[in-house]
């Protein structure tokens, strides 16, 4: 896991703010290059989308944040492994 990721992951874990470089966090949302990539519910379900983008470094901060297991297969973006809709907010199970 990338250092900038650990860190992001913590603050999301302890729901403080903290920005490093192209991500942010408020400690309910993640942000990639201003795109939200995990978001916590009001209900307490995290919840994640590629937001369009399936770059590795999207899978990596995903990954990372929320222990999914988030890749791309054949051309489509798989979550823990089952395909999936990449513009899509999906539950981690």
């Amino acid at each position: 896991m990338r250092t900038i990721t650990s860190q992001i992951r913590a603050a999301f874990e302890t729901q403080t703010a903290k920005r490093i470089g192209n991500t942010r966090t408020d400690g309910q949302t993640v942000w990639l290059h201003g795109n939200p990539i995990v978001r916590r519910c009001a209900d307490g379900i995290v919840e994640v989308s590629w937001a369009g983008w399936e770059t590795t470094t999207t899978r990596e901060r995903i990954s990372g944040i929320t222990g999914a297991r988030v890749n791309l297969s054949k051309r489509s973006s798989h979550l823990n492994g089952k395909p999936c809709d990449s513009t899509a907010w999906l539950a981690i199970a």
